[in-house]
């Protein structure tokens, strides 16, 4: 925001031009993948969730821009939080990069990830997505989500969803938006 806000104040945007070019760059994947700025999200990320989030005993959800993003996400908590701490659900194809088929996964061997993330004693702590688990998810124990890609809609509606299910001692899900 106070990026943004620099920008317009620099070039004297009036709003609607400043909200024009930030829609724009929002659609630029290269800008949203760029390595310092997916280490500047990650580090705010795991601080955020170490310091207000996993001491009350919840988990959450990071949403990114594509697949790729997905990656880049899961490498850089990996040096931070550990690679147990997360892990990445997506759809995968003949044809991608070979480090993405290690989160190739049958739908039983899936489903048994999701029953870890909503186990409260599991070390799996947040899921990376783009897509997936975005609506019909459920897992109580999700209280906040990270949101790197633009949603809109019903579609946002469905993902603040996910944060709100009842569990004991979450008085409130948190969505924390990035763009």
């Amino acid at each position: 925001n106070e990026a943004y806000q620099n920008l317009v104040d620099e070039h004297g945007l009036s709003d609607d031009e400043g909200q024009k070019l930030a829609k724009r760059a929002a659609k630029n994947s290269v800008l949203l993948k760029n390595e310092n700025r997916v280490n500047a999200v990650c580090d705010h990320i795991a601080e955020h969730f170490q310091t207000k989030i996993a001491p009350n005993g919840f988990k959450a959800q990071i949403v990114t821009y594509d697949r790729e993003a997905c990656i880049l996400y899961k490498r850089r908590l990996d040096k931070i939080l550990g690679p147990e701490a997360s892990t990445v659900v997506m759809s995968t194809q003949r044809g991608d990069p070979d480090e993405w088929n290690q989160f190739h996964r049958p739908r039983d061997e899936e489903e048994a990830l999701l029953d870890r993330f909503r186990d409260p004693d599991d070390p799996l702590k947040i899921v990376i997505v783009t897509q997936r688990l975005l609506t019909g998810f459920d897992a109580p124990i999700l209280q906040t989500m990270y949101l790197d890609r633009p949603i809109k809609d019903h579609n946002l509606l469905q993902a603040i969803c996910r944060t709100n299910r009842p569990y004991p001692d979450k008085r409130h899900g948190l969505i924390v938006d990035y763009l």
